[in-house]
């Protein structure tokens, strides 16, 4: 790689214009001729047959650009534009592994929405600069100041504004105004003493401090312009070289990888090469050395540098580079790669999957060729799971949200192409324990009491909380412990109309076997009796529960008393109207998330594919709605 080099990660709500800006900087720098357009499905980073359909992106994808040109580079960009829909929230989480700091763009006519915030609190939390660009000040009724005081609002402090109305970034040219170039160093003690001493510095400490400041997470700057007119992006592009030469920092995730090699962060079906495993090299890397995944050993056999379509061979990497290679499939995004034999670790929680669809084939003989295509899919999708119900043998496709699940089908008629019926899509239910304490006796007898299973004592309680599990207050022997565990972990998966169970903690408290009974021969009545019991119990002392979301809809005033009644037959809980821009309505709400099955499609109907939904699905044991 040998250039210094970057690697922003874009981040931002839906239609803000990531793939947009993405393609304005590859025309910039001479990667494309023309930008493409997402109407058009002419972009170099959406390429897949949904993306082109939807006109939205649902994978992340790495564009690497050598800036100013290929032909006298000074610097290697390895963007990586993410999606903006939260059903696809889990391609984001991973790149956020590999980039070294967030570039998010704001709307500046709609203004920032609830995915601004989570992207900031994401970044935040993962220890990430921030830059901010407002997009779309082309539009009339855009809105500067009021993203600027939602920033502060979302961030706790304030950002910095490097531009002027007129688009010029004085940091740049190294003139301005004391007032524009104070901000940049009076959070550093060192740089303002310097200052003092000599205010002719000013505009060099003010860009030291702009540096500094940025990559120790004290300063969030912000420009902005048009992507779509090409306004701003000379200005973004240079502060990112002066970004670039300040970052001293390996890209050192987490301590779980410090004795890692590389971290994987995506995997795809590249349209030439096939199966491919996206990852980051921690260290140099290259061709005939071997990296462990677990206990398992793989050989490096291929490396390539990608950027969207478009590839290269490479023998060798430095420390941050982005690559791929089909040398090894197994590992998922998240995992880390080890020199030496270790322990499997990985950098992202679970994907909760709470969105659920059944499918068979039309044809039983065709059942293995779907199974496969099935575990194709959630190979390629992490966020997506597949497995078999035991009862009635249709496969369940599990996924984050009602357009995930339907454009995971329609990835999946591409591969499989003979027919096969589906349900419709469902959220998943649960059942939550809700009773603080119950005292409980657990026994089975069969053949007329002749053979009992004994009695067991325990309490059953609340954990506050979505955790489960056996706490032992007595010695028993190993036998009895694993009988009762064992049944407690069967019934909590299932409960007893088929929903898992969740916030249920068992104490066992003792155990009386039947008089003279060699107790190791009676596990499998102790885990009838346990079983058969928790099963009775259990639907008197819980509650069905389910994923409660937080939408936003921005819509033309014409079209708002109709959206408002539609939500009112999904008992939709409404928060705020606001009007946000002149004849433009925000509405913020609440409901189960069971209720909104449809109702993207309602509104695209209603209001002729004016409104915009942002929608946001939350379980949790604080936040869940209680389904009736």
């Amino acid at each position: 790689m040998s250039l210094p080099h970057l690697n922003p990660g874009i981040f931002a709500h839906i239609d803000a214009g990531k793939t947009t800006l993405l393609e304005r900087i590859l025309f910039e720098t001479g990667k494309i001729t023309a930008p493409g357009r997402i109407e058009e499905g002419t972009t170099e980073s959406d390429y897949l047959p949904e993306e082109i359909e939807r006109g939205i992106s649902i994978q992340s994808t790495v564009a690497r650009i050598q800036y100013p040109n290929a032909e006298d580079a000074r610097l290697l960009l390895q963007f990586v534009d993410n999606p903006g829909h939260l059903d696809f929230q889990s391609q984001a989480n991973a790149s956020l592994l590999v980039s070294d700091f967030g570039l998010v763009l704001i709307d500046a006519f709609e203004g920032l929405k609830s995915q601004t915030f989570q992207n900031v609190e994401a970044l935040r939390k993962a220890g990430k600069p921030i830059l901010f660009f407002l997009n779309k000040l082309d539009r009339p009724g855009a809105d500067i100041l009021t993203s600027l005081v939602d920033l502060e609002v979302a961030l706790g402090k304030e950002p910095i504004l490097l531009f002027r109305e007129d688009g010029t970034v004085p940091i740049l040219k190294g003139e301005g105004q004391e007032a524009e170039f104070l901000p940049l160093l009076e959070w550093d003690p060192i740089l303002s003493e310097e200052y003092l001493k000599d205010h002719s510095l000013l505009p060099k400490l003010a860009l030291q401090g702009l540096v500094k400041g940025f990559w120790s997470g004290n300063l969030f700057p912000v420009l902005g312009g048009s992507a779509l007119q090409g306004k701003g992006v000379h200005q973004l592009l240079s502060l990112l070289e002066i970004l670039a030469h300040g970052k001293t920092e390996k890209p050192v995730p987490s301590s779980k990888s410090k004795d890692g090699i590389a971290i994987v962060f995506k995997r795809e079906v590249h349209p030439e090469l096939g199966k491919l495993l996206h990852f980051q090299a921690l260290a140099p890397i290259r061709i005939g050395e071997s990296v462990f995944f677990g206990e398992k050993e793989y050989k490096i056999q291929n490396l390539y540098r990608i950027s969207a379509r478009d590839y290269e061979e490479a023998t060798e990497a430095e420390a941050g580079e982005l690559l791929a290679t089909t040398s090894f499939l197994l590992p998922k995004p998240g995992d880390i790669l080890s020199r030496h034999n270790a322990p499997n670790a990985s950098l992202l929680s679970p994907i909760r999957k709470q969105f659920q669809i059944l499918l068979e084939p039309e044809k039983g003989e065709d059942r293995d060729e779907l199974w496969q295509a099935l575990q194709d899919l959630a190979w390629l999708d992490e966020s997506v799971s597949v497995d078999i119900l035991s009862d009635t043998g249709q496969f369940r496709l599990s996924g984050t949200g009602e357009l995930h699940l339907e454009i995971s089908l329609s990835r999946l008629k591409e591969s499989f192409t003979k027919s096969f019926q589906t349900s419709g899509i469902k959220v998943a239910r649960f059942a939550l324990w809700k009773n603080l304490v119950q005292k409980v006796a657990f026994q089975h007898t069969a053949f007329d009491h002749k053979i009992s299973s004994g009695q067991v004592l325990a309490s059953l309680e609340s954990s506050h909380s979505f955790s489960k599990g056996v706490r032992f207050n007595v010695q028993l022997p190993s036998s009895v412990e694993e009988s009762i565990t064992s049944a407690f972990d069967e019934v909590m998966a299932k409960g007893k109309e088929g929903e898992e169970v969740l916030g249920l903690s068992m104490v066992i408290e003792s155990y009386e076997p039947p008089p003279g009974a060699n107790v190791d021969e009676l596990s499998s009545l102790i885990k009838v009796a346990v079983i058969k019991g928790l099963k009775d119990i259990i639907p008197n002392y819980s509650e069905l529960i389910g994923p409660r979301s937080e939408l936003e809809i921005l819509t033309p005033d014409l079209y708002l008393g109709d959206i408002l009644a539609s939500l009112a037959k999904r008992d939709v809980r409404i928060r705020k109207v606001t009007a946000v821009t002149e004849g433009r309505q925000l509405i913020q709400a609440s409901a189960a998330t069971q209720n909104l099955l449809g109702f993207s499609g309602v509104l695209r109907n209603m209001a002729q594919g004016r409104g915009v939904l942002s929608l946001d699905s939350l379980f949790d044991f604080d936040n869940h709605s209680v389904l009736f």
